[in-house]
């Protein structure tokens, strides 16, 4: 057996493992040298074919050379014997001249990749070790691509039963999730619109089926054929014209709420837009309008009990006025003197009572004020109302009582506007009642040695020029938290500290601004102060 030969780092590429089998040691030995000066292969010469067989499997040679002759077995047995353990080897057989046809038939028979004349061909007999080596190692590397495919087949198969696997459960999960939201619109009091982009009606839960029905007296299919305004109408409005149903659907706005009719049935419609990812990735945060979703709830129960409430309130109210008028009238007889002489603490007894319940007729009048705005049953005497003349007398009223908390009340208007630039149409008494509100309230919660201004501007918003009132102060400011429900009803402007008003006063303003088609916030910082605007359509010069 020969000795291992290294391979050249140079070579490495091409360099295999090699078994010589000759019965003629001369022979295998000149081989090795040779190969051995001019390769790097690994080579092992046998002068055996039994002893070659026992080391095929350990050794695992890429090219063998066998003699065709040689004792105990013959080179054609021999290789059959190596092609059964070594499927990929590459066989070289060497034979003479008298074993040609021989070796011919072997190799279709055997499978050797070729035979080799003796004496043979250095140069031949190197090509062909080349030539073999480099047949070994393709076949080799297709087998490993060949088991790397059919193991990756493998695990596609059992990647693609888990997903199958996974799917079904996700399925089974999405049907069980699309049979609750089913159950769930179906069965719900609420009813459910949906409409697509153009507020076509798409699909109706039975709940709206049934109150649409009602008044149309169609199937389902004839319901979604009808335009919107034709199921849906506005409801009456406590002021002015009743805004369209159209005019609730913004896709700007994620939310909004509006009372609706079905017939005399009100309705709270919940509006919102039904929007879906435009990008493939699902981080992208970009959507598209696809259409909306409107839930209808029946309030006719809460509509009635408000109706209760304020006839309670109205009467109540009504019933309070003319007791207390006449309170108030007996409290002056006594106070001047007509039913008699008093002592001056009778006069302070008196004068507390009187007070007190000119309070108490305030508040039910604000009360009544509050009732007639929300019923609809206030009527405005509209005119044109120059503010400038309005809030110059309105800060020289409140002068006075500025002047004694040692404040300074100042009215200051934008010179852009011009004479008589303020103009609206109004009541001017209830406009009046407004800025009063907003101006003592500025002084009430200012401290001593405060400022409080008045400001008058013009400024364009929507195409529009409104006249924009803003009355300022440095006073103690309103807690975030408090602003939202500030123009609340009997909401006193902070939590924080409370007050002997009826909380009424900024609820009933916003009732009248909203009256005359205007808007009224605030802005707010605690301990700097706050600013309350209104603003009003401007009249066109």
């Amino acid at each position: 057996m020969s000795s291992l030969q290294k391979s050249n780092p140079a070579t490495a590429r091409r360099t295999g493992t090699l078994f010589i089998v000759d019965d003629e040691m001369m022979v295998t030995s000149s081989l090795q040298t040779m190969l051995g000066i001019e390769t790097s292969h690994r080579i092992h010469c046998f002068n055996s074919p039994l002893e070659a067989l026992e080391q095929v499997t350990a050794l695992k040679p890429d090219v063998v050379i066998s003699d065709f002759s040689m004792p105990g077995m013959d080179g054609i047995t021999f290789l059959k014997n190596v092609k059964q353990l070594l499927p990929e080897a590459t066989l070289i057989l060497l034979t003479g001249y008298a074993d040609k046809e021989s070796a011919i038939e072997a190799i279709n028979a055997v499978g050797i990749y070729r035979y080799i004349e003796k004496p043979w061909d250095n140069e031949d007999l190197k090509i062909s070790i080349h030539n073999g080596l480099e047949r070994s190692h393709l076949i080799s590397d297709l087998q490993a691509s060949v088991q790397e495919l059919t193991q990756a087949r493998a695990e596609l198969e059992q990647t693609n039963q888990r997903l199958e696997a996974l799917v079904e459960e996700r399925t089974r999960d999405l049907q069980e999730t699309y049979r609750k939201l089913q159950s769930i619109v179906s069965n719900t009091a609420d009813g459910i619109l949906t409409l697509d982009h153009t507020l076509a009606v798409t699909s109706v839960n039975p709940a709206a089926e049934a109150w649409l029905r009602a008044v149309e007296s169609t199937q389902q299919a004839d319901l979604l054929a009808l335009p919107l305004e034709k199921l849906l109408k506005p409801a009456a409005s406590g002021n002015g014209k009743p805004k369209s149903v159209l005019s609730l659907f913004d896709k700007h706005k994620p939310h909004q709420v509006g009372e609706v009719l079905i017939g005399d049935l009100p309705l709270e419609a919940s509006i919102a837009p039904l929007l879906q990812p435009t990008g493939s990735d699902d981080t992208t945060p970009a959507t598209e309008e696809t259409g909306f979703v409107v839930v209808l709830r029946n309030i006719a129960e809460r509509k009635e009990i408000e109706r209760l409430r304020d006839d309670f309130v109205s009467t109540l109210t009504h019933d309070l006025r003319t007791p207390l008028l006449a309170a108030i009238q007996t409290l002056g007889f006594f106070a001047d003197g007509s039913l008699g002489e008093l002592s001056n603490r009778q006069h302070e007894l008196i004068a507390m009572l009187t007070q007190s319940n000119r309070e108490l007729l305030g508040l039910v009048n604000v009360l009544l004020e509050v009732y007639k705005y929300e019923s609809g049953r206030q009527k405005l005497i509209l005119d044109t109302v120059d503010l400038t003349d309005l809030a110059t007398g309105i800060v020289q009223e409140l002068t006075a009582l500025a002047n004694n908390r040692e404040q300074t009340l100042q009215l200051a208007l934008d010179p852009v506007a011009g004479p008589g630039g303020f103009k609206v149409r109004g009541d001017k008494q209830e406009l009046k009642r407004v800025l009063v509100n907003l101006t003592g309230n500025a002084i009430n919660f200012t401290p001593k040695g405060g400022d409080i201004r008045v400001d008058l501007r013009l400024i364009p918003k929507a195409g529009k020029t409104w006249v924009e009132v803003c009355v300022t102060d440095n006073g103690r400011g309103i807690p975030a938290r408090d602003i939202s429900q500030l123009f609340q009803r009997f909401s006193q402007g902070t939590s924080k500290q409370r007050s002997s008003g009826s909380g009424l006063g900024l609820y009933l303003s916003r009732q009248i601004v909203e009256a005359h088609h205007g808007h009224i916030w605030v802005e707010s910082e605690e301990g700097k102060g706050s600013q309350f605007f209104v603003t009003l359509p401007a009249l066109p010069e």
